[in-house]
């Protein structure tokens, strides 16, 4: 897999990368701190919010890292680096899109509704946080692509295989 990446590329790959980790670090805080408030009730009514709501924010822990390995590798120009945390990523970001589903599901079937209601006033942020996580997810991957696209697609699929600068 071929990495030339253009010297006025690099801030870009390094911008885009630094977004994805800090989204992502974000959204660790933001979900974690909202486990804490999900409470055990008897009835199993928070089981799956709680299974949720923790598993996107462990992932969300590492994917911070995973992203940060992809960008370096295209901003040095590294195939082997480039590959393996491009990869990486898109195996720690599977989990991150299925939570992306199921987070929103689990908020309003399967108990979300009481389970938020027993969370008293932090029921209140839980649906908030959630909106912004889906809405966010169309910039966090645009920021993969835009990665990508500086980093290998632009030099590999340019005229005669070189990179040209377009913009």
């Amino acid at each position: 897999m071929p990495v030339k990446i253009l010297e006025a590329d690099k801030p870009k790959v390094a911008f885009y990368g630094a977004m994805m980790a800090i989204q992502n670090y974000g959204f660790f805080q933001m979900y974690f701190l909202m486990w804490f408030f999900i409470p055990v009730l008897a009835n199993g009514d928070c089981d799956n919010m709680r299974f949720w709501v923790g598993f996107f924010a462990l992932d969300c822990f590492v994917e911070s890292f995973c992203c940060v390995w992809m960008a370096m590798g295209g901003f040095i120009g590294s195939p082997c680096m480039f590959t393996f945390g491009w990869l990486l990523h898109l195996i720690v970001a599977l989990p991150y899109c299925i939570s992306s589903v199921g987070i929103p599901y689990v908020l309003y079937n399967s108990g979300g509704p009481e389970c938020r209601a027993a969370m008293g006033p932090a029921g209140l942020v839980l649906e908030p946080v959630v909106w912004v996580h889906i809405a966010l997810f169309l910039v966090y991957v645009w920021c993969m692509l835009s990665i990508t696209w500086y980093s290998f697609a632009k030099a590999t699929f340019s005229k005669g295989g070189a990179a040209v600068n377009v913009a």
